[in-house]
């Protein structure tokens, strides 16, 4: 693997002199002069949830070719405003009962902001926000985004602090409320204002092209951190304040992915928080598809981010189990047997409820007893639920035979029916990389991801020092079940042997039957004796 952490960046130098205008520039002039008109936009909110919580008030200040206009409005969200929201804000249940909604405003509201450029600071949570209510009221709403946060990081770059009130403490501004939207968005105008007196307007230009550019990206990040990142496969990994990991993932992308993670449109909640709290990124390269999916799958694991929830290990692992001399299919625990090794297991759950309701799916499905299956408990030849509704076939009260229900029965489970692990002991798979020569090998055993590396010679090593298989990871085998039989059909299955690699608390039983399909993958998967990183398997596979 190879690793690259990305975090705070140099500012980029603006092309451009610095002038210092003169003091008490006339804010209607200001205005008439500007390119293209703007918004200075705050709102309140019932809580910081884009897509679940609701705005209680709009500011605006319109400044453009017609001068300088203000406007604002109280709403009513539809729902209780918290009491600390109350308390910070000063806006109370009692003030917006009564209100507009969101609704009856927002074709107004949208002819009010269209074509003008969105200015907010942390521009994010505003029109975050706005977007999901006009999306809502069945508008298509979209702007261009400035975000004063990125802004005064940009043009200010030693000053540690950038917030709101940061910026009113800097520069003087005058606030006439805080925690309302007009003033807050007024506020922003005072901010644009006064960095005319510090840099020339083209210099500003240049600021604002190169931020608005970045507008979907998180405040906190700094400005090149995505652009730093990898357009190749590897797995990223989010952390947030106090070096939490906020969440794993992966892509054959690596860059375009993270991208996509900070879409303004605030469509995904997750996402949305993962914004709000990000403070870096941290990239773990791989070579391809296969490395990116193994190791993301080993992190979450081992790290557990706060907001995966794939992926996680299961603290109960679950399977059925329908011998060939049993009419009933029983429960079993990983913890008593090994699912690598054991034939006739049927799915993986990580609880009793979820293997019985996947069980009763089935019985639903094809007509089974649910009392033969061991689901329900009825007194011996007393019908079932199922008969009664006329979704069993009798068996439990003699009107079926228990063979016939038995082969449906396995029939049904078949889709379930997991593969024994087919080799005698780990495999390294190799994975080729895009650029000439690179490569990694995946080592793999009973259905469990042991680490990569880079080279053959470093098999020897990652051997020596590997430590045992503890247990069938049902992650891996759903990730490579199907597809071992491609990777030995492309020679890049390499079989390895060691005697620290076995099983080190649960063997399965010596007479224990071995699914068909496994021993139809080994028939194809003859090791090659040359190899001196290849075994023969010991036992006949025909």
């Amino acid at each position: 693997m190879f690793e690259t952490v990305v975090e705070a960046m140099d500012p980029h130098v603006l092309n451009g002199t610095q002038e210092f205008a003169p003091d008490g520039i006339d804010p209607d002039t200001l205005a008439r002069s500007l390119p293209a008109p703007m918004v200075f936009v705050d709102l309140e909110t019932t809580g910081g949830n884009a897509l679940e919580d609701r705005i209680t008030e709009i500011g605006v200040v319109e400044v453009g070719p017609h001068g300088v206009d203000q406007w604002s409005t109280l709403l009513d969200p539809g729902e209780p405003i918290p009491p600390f929201i109350q308390k910070l804000t000063g806006i109370t249940n009692e003030m917006v009962k009564g209100q507009p909604s969101f609704g009856t405003l927002a074709q107004g509201l949208a002819e009010r902001l269209h074509g003008k450029l969105f200015v907010a600071h942390n521009a994010r949570f505003d029109y975050g926000f706005l977007k999901n209510e006009f999306r809502r009221a069945g508008i298509g709403f979209q702007a261009d985004v400035l975000c004063t946060v990125r802004l005064s990081r940009l043009l200010f770059p030693s000053a540690a602090r950038h917030g709101l009130d940061a910026l009113i403490a800097r520069f003087g501004l005058m606030p006439q409320g805080r925690h309302r939207a007009l003033a807050d968005a007024d506020l922003l105008w005072q901010f644009w204002q006064k960095l005319h007196t510090i840099y020339a307007p083209d210099l500003i230009g240049q600021a604002v092209q190169r931020v608005t550019k970045r507008s979907s990206q998180p405040p906190q990040l700094p400005d090149e951190a995505i652009d730093a990142l990898p357009a190749s496969p590897g797995v990223y990994l989010f952390y947030g304040e106090g070096d939490t990991l906020l969440y794993v993932g992966k892509s054959v992308d690596v860059r375009a992915r993270v991208r996509s993670h900070f879409s303004s449109d605030h469509q995904v909640a997750k996402d949305l928080r993962i914004s709000q709290e990000i403070r870096r990124v941290e990239v773990r390269r791989t070579v391809g598809e296969l490395g990116a999916l193994l190791l993301e799958s080993q992190l979450v694991k081992q790290l557990q981010p706060v907001h995966n929830r794939m992926l996680r290990r299961a603290a109960s692992l679950y399977s059925w189990q329908l011998a060939p001399d049993s009419d009933t299919p029983r429960l079993v625990s990983a913890k008593t047997v090994d699912f690598s090794g054991t034939g006739s297991l049927y799915g993986t759950f990580s609880s009793r409820y979820g293997a019985e309701s996947a069980l009763r799916t089935l019985a639903d499905e094809h007509r089974l007893c649910c009392a033969q299956l061991g689901l329900e408990k009825v007194a011996k030849g007393r019908p079932c639920f199922g008969y009664q509704v006329k979704r069993c076939d009798g068996v439990c009260v003699g009107d079926a035979p228990l063979d016939a229900h038995t082969a449906r029965t396995r029939e049904a489970l078949a889709t379930l029916q997991l593969d024994t692990w087919p080799y005698d002991g780990p495999i390294a798979i190799e994975e080729p990389g895009s650029q000439s020569g690179e490569v990694e090998y995946h080592v793999i055993d009973r259905w469990q991801y042991l680490g990569s590396v880079a080279s053959r010679e470093a098999l020897d090593a990652l051997i020596d020092n590997m430590p045992a298989a503890t247990g069938f990871d049902p992650d891996i085998y759903r990730l490579l079940g199907r597809r071992l039989a491609q990777f030995d059909a492309d020679a890049r299955v390499l079989h390895l042997t060691r005697a620290a690699f076995r099983l080190s608390h649960i063997e399965p039983p010596v007479d224990t039957p071995r699914n068909p399909r496994s021993v139809a993958l080994l028939r194809r998967r003859q090791p090659r004796p040359e190899d001196p990183y290849q075994l023969r398997l010991p036992f006949d596979a025909h």
